[in-house]
């Protein structure tokens, strides 16, 4: 059921980042990261991951796609 709202409300959302999701869900990081990998695994959403500078600080964007691909992991 939490997976099928997460889904719903990164589809609705369109792209949403990680710390959206953990402040609207009330998750902690190790709440929410093995419920995107089940999503993942489904093939519609989808994770991209920005590093910025040099400490390496990140963020994790997720975005829904109608169409079902390969799970894949963008790091820019």
């Amino acid at each position: 059921m939490i997976l099928e709202t997460i889904r719903q409300y990164v589809q609705d959302q369109g792209r949403v980042s990680e710390s959206c999701l953990l402040k609207h869900f009330h998750l902690s990081a190790q709440g929410l990261a093995p419920m995107m990998d089940v999503l993942l695994q489904r093939g519609k959403i989808h994770k991209t991951i920005h590093l910025q500078g040099q400490l390496s600080i990140k963020k994790v964007f997720y975005r829904y796609s109608d169409k079902k691909q390969i799970p894949i992991v963008t790091v820019l």
